[in-house]
């Protein structure tokens, strides 16, 4: 580690310090734990763009804090009434924040909810817990809008220059007569849209700018795809490569937009032989960049999404009892609930432990459960060990325990470890020293070792009993919902063929295609699945020529978009008789057709592949 970053986390580890303190000092000893919950979820919601949608996203954050503070006041009133209470809180928290597609944000909320239970107030001191959590919110949500307000605009400058940049590579190697390949393209593309599904959700294109920003990334995919397989004019080539210069100067700020579209046009005029995809991609750049320069004063020609499309499709995707999330929830609300209810019931006081255990260590997946077990027992007795040592060497006075838990809390900000087991002494020997300076005289390290060793043991037993979820039955569940937005991409390029394509579906098919790729890419990392990644491949490369399927038939005639509707129509098992379908086409027509064939025919192997990945499953 050098010297800047020593300072850096120094400094960094200062100033929690003193927010976590003046917290404290405004809302008392008792709201200690809200500034470190607030600390915890302002720095985990970083990653989140919240930007785009802030008071909602306050609104939002605001409920989830406000349900934690009634929550754990209530739940604790009776343990019979603490048993529906937990249960409800702790189920729909991790439903809802355990997004498919991205990580889960469960963790910062289910703690905060413990801390809240394991430092309760009174009625009289409720509503400075409950002002202390609005306050929290909004530092929350403006931090996260002050670094995140132009995350978007870097993002897609970056991409697009990016992708200019990897297409201009590919012109080379064409030239050049090297083998291409479509992966920086597909990479850069994949990392744009899941910045976009990130920001919209279940909002749907709330900006402007969103819409004209997937759609220029997909004409450049889609260009960038022709030209590695399929043109070779060295001519058009050269062009095609001169012109992502020109995209890229105009994204630096070195050309007006006016110059660049006076380009593109030249191009248009100058090569009227070039691949369909090609001319529709570059039609539509200049389209979209338009639409961007002009997004503040632009009103979306596709209008706005219906609310019956939102609520059908938000039902769709997010209320499945097949999921993790389903499975996941409701493993953790039973475990959180039982052992909320036995330290209430039974007046075990350090029985509280169980529920910090049951956060941390019931997973998702029984995959690696056993390993962060073992990972988990094993910080729990170094730290242990090394309390024991340290309150023997400085004593054991609330004031020394203070400044030894400062020391601690430096020494780990610092570390930084991404060891689960380094992790975990270090939380272990924290957690004992401050609960040791609430009461210094309690004999605390061997029933509260006992008790996170029994809620370790337990929540491992209940992540291979309760609703067990392996990796490979999620795989298996998202490669067949890949497949079944493969049939309705399809089915939309019918269509579009026809002139009646759903825009706002298809933009949706392809930023939830892209995040269930992302998904899966996740899953075969942390265990690998040959069939799986083979399906992925292939499903990958199957939507990103949909994409160029759908630029290429810009150019066609009416009669040639009919037989391709009619082509792609047979996804479902029907057979058709491509020589008719040939008949009277030229060379760009019939390479249309053919190509959407193509696209039905790797649609049937894929599903195929599935097939055989479940009868070996």
């Amino acid at each position: 580690m050098d010297a800047k970053t020593l300072i850096n986390k120094s400094l960094f580890f200062l100033a929690l310090c003193l927010f976590v303190g003046i917290f404290t000092a405004i809302f008392g000893q008792k709201n200690s734990l809200v500034g470190v919950f607030v600390v915890i979820i302002a720095l985990m919601m970083l990653g989140r763009d919240l930007s785009v949608r802030p008071l909602s996203n306050l609104m939002s954050l605001m409920m989830f804090t406000l349900a934690m503070g009634f929550g754990a006041f209530i739940s604790l009133m009776n343990p019979f009434l603490g048993i529906v209470v937990n249960f409800s809180f702790v189920f729909l928290t991790t439903f809802i924040t355990m997004h498919d597609m991205k990580s889960p944000m469960h963790f910062p909320f289910l703690l905060g909810y413990a801390f809240m239970m394991s430092m309760p107030v009174t009625l009289e001191e409720l509503p400075i817990r409950i002002l202390a959590l609005i306050v929290g919110s909004v530092l929350t949500v403006g931090l996260n809008v002050l670094l995140n307000r132009n995350k978007m605009e870097r993002t897609c400058h970056n991409a697009i220059v990016s992708m200019c940049d990897a297409i201009g590579k590919e012109c080379d190697k064409v030239l050049s007569g090297s083998i291409t390949t479509t992966d920086e393209l597909d990479k850069v593309c994949s990392n744009v849209n899941s910045t976009v599904y990130d920001r919209l959700k279940d909002g749907f294109f709330i900006n402007p700018k969103d819409r004209p920003v997937m759609d220029l990334v997909a004409s450049l995919q889609s260009l960038g795809r022709s030209i590695c397989l399929r043109e070779r004019d060295p001519s058009i080539i050269k062009e095609v490569a001169s012109l992502m210069d020109d995209l890229a100067s105009y994204e630096n700020d070195s050309m007006s937009l006016d110059e660049f579209c006076s380009r593109a046009d030249g191009f248009l005029q100058r090569n009227h032989d070039a691949d369909l995809a090609i001319l529709a991609s570059v039609k539509a750049i200049m389209l979209e960049l338009t639409a961007l320069e002009n997004s503040e004063d632009m009103v979306d020609k596709d209008g706005e999404v219906p609310r019956a499309f939102k609520f059908r499709t938000i039902m769709k995707e997010n209320l499945r009892t097949d999921s993790v999330r389903f499975t996941f929830a409701v493993r953790m609300a039973v475990l959180f609930t039982a052992w909320a209810f036995i330290w209430q019931y039974w007046e075990l006081e350090n029985a509280k432990w169980l529920l910090f255990t049951t956060v941390a260590i019931v997973q998702p997946y029984v995959e690696g459960s056993w390993t962060k077990s073992s990972m988990r027992i094993v910080g729990t007795l170094v730290g242990a060990c090394i309390f024991i040592a340290l309150v023997s060497l400085f004593g054991g006075t609330a004031e020394s325990l203070a400044i030894v838990t400062l020391m601690i809390s430096y020494i780990y900000t610092v570390v930084d470890s991404n060891r689960y087991d380094l992790m975990m002494t270090f939380v272990t020997l924290m957690a004992l020293l401050a609960a040791s300076m609430a009461d210094p005289s309690e004999p605390v390290v061997l029933e509260r070792v006992l008790y996170i060793l029994a809620g370790v043991v337990l929540a491992t037993l209940a992540n291979h009993v309760l609703l067990p979820y392996h990796i490979r039955d999620e795989n298996l569940k998202l490669s067949a919902r890949y497949l079944e937005i493969s049939s309705r991409q399809l089915d939309n390029l019918a269509k579009a063929a026809k002139g009646d394509m759903d825009r706002t579906e298809d933009r949706f098919l392809r930023l939830t295609a892209n995040n269930i790729s992302a998904k899966i890419q996740v899953n075969v990392g942390r265990d690998t699945d040959p069939q799986v990644e083979k399906l992925l491949a292939a499903q990958n490369a199957f939507m990103a020529g949909c994409v160029m399927l759908s630029n290429s038939m810009m150019g066609a005639d009416q009669e040639c978009k009919d037989r391709f509707a009619e082509i792609v129509s047979t996804h479902d098992g029907k057979e058709i008789d491509m020589e008719s379908m040939l008949h009277n086409m030229d060379d760009k027509e019939s390479d249309l057709l053919m190509m959407g064939q193509d696209a039905v025919r790797a649609y049937r192997e894929n599903r195929s592949v599935y097939v055989d990945a479940v009868v070996r499953f």
